[in-house]
């Protein structure tokens, strides 16, 4: 598997593959299977288990040949950055974690598919510190715009703090991990499997927030996205890629232990290290997020985040979730 994208390469990319990108982004034909047309769709993912499952999934059991598309895979490290790739139509879909959906509410892309709820983030700090207020005035490593930098800001709220009260240094989660493995952080927002790294070189690290910790009022869900206003232009493209996804969303869900071991082939990584990160994932079938889609739940989802984004800076507007979430695009869509 190919490194993960540099903000640097993804650049490069937008320089260097131009004609690549404006015929992934019409959903190009690129030859027939069985008499049928097969479009080559890109698609951004995350290294871990949720964001690479279904991906994996799709692949084993042969979902994207069904639906007449051939992926092409695009590692990322975080939402953002595949968002940006999105824009410059270096990919097609991307997954993405809950911390970068203030990009879809602020216009920069659009949901096709939520994927799960997670609980995988956390607000860690050195062993020895018990609270949050403990780290006043120390370093805190937070890669910007992610689910754990959205954790940080409920947890600052809750504890009735600032983050000025805080060295908030950004960061790319890679350098966070060295940062604080190698102790020249105090603190970082992060989530699982990277913090089973940390635990390498930091096995009595301290968690002092988790996603559970607000999952009263808060829920974290990963989705599929699309650059803004992509499905109406390419309706077959996005309704062939939410009939692949809904697939394998309902082979993961009967079968946790089959797609774990697929993923971590498709990672190469091991078993064991896939099983804790599915460990830390809510999972829906198909008929419950057409459900939820229908009935209104997704978007209240969706408009607390946005309530949450715009308190913490990331938006300056809430916005009806309909504009970015096409609840009946998904619901319409049929399972290869």
């Amino acid at each position: 598997m190919s490194a993960p994208i540099s903000r640097r390469n993804v650049i490069q990319l937008s320089m260097g593959a131009a004609a690549i990108s404006l015929l992934a982004a019409c959903g190009a034909k690129n030859g027939s299977a069985g008499g049928k047309q097969v479009a080559d769709i890109k698609v951004g993912y995350i290294a871990d288990y949720n964001g690479a499952g279904l991906m994996a999934v799709a692949d084993q059991e042969g979902y994207w040949a069904k639906a007449g598309l051939k992926p092409q895979y695009i590692p990322f490290t975080n939402g953002p950055l595949a968002i940006q790739a999105l824009g410059t139509n270096n990919i097609d879909v991307a997954y993405i974690g809950s911390g970068a959906l203030w990009l879809p509410a602020s216009g920069k892309a659009e949901i096709w598919s939520v994927n799960s709820i997670s609980n995988a983030d956390r607000i860690i700090a050195q062993p020895g510190i018990k609270t949050l207020a403990d780290l006043k005035g120390k370093k805190i490593g937070v890669p910007t715009g992610t689910s754990g930098d959205q954790l940080l800001g409920l947890a600052l709220e809750k504890e009735g703090l600032q983050r000025s009260d805080f060295n908030i240094v950004s960061m790319d989660p890679s350098t966070a991990v060295s940062a604080f493995a190698a102790g020249q952080i105090d603190g970082a927002a992060l989530w699982y499997p990277l913090i089973d790294n940390i635990k390498k070189a930091k096995p009595n690290l301290v968690e002092l927030f988790s996603n559970e910790n607000f999952i009263d009022t808060f829920t974290f869900p990963s989705t599929f996205v699309a650059g803004p206003g992509r499905a109406a232009k390419d309706k077959d493209l996005a309704t062939n890629f939410i009939s692949v996804i809904k697939a394998a969303n309902d082979y993961r869900y009967n079968n946790q232990d089959k797609t774990i071991a697929a993923t971590a082939s498709f990672l190469k990584v091991k078993e064991e290290d896939m099983k804790a990160q599915a460990d830390v994932a809510k999972l829906f079938t198909s008929k419950e997020l057409e459900d939820l889609s229908t009935k209104g739940t997704i978007d209240t989802w969706l408009k607390a985040l946005e309530e949450q984004f715009k308190t913490g800076g990331k938006i300056t507007n809430v916005v009806d979730p309909k504009t970015f979430y096409n609840a009946a695009l998904y619901v319409d869509a049929k399972k290869v």
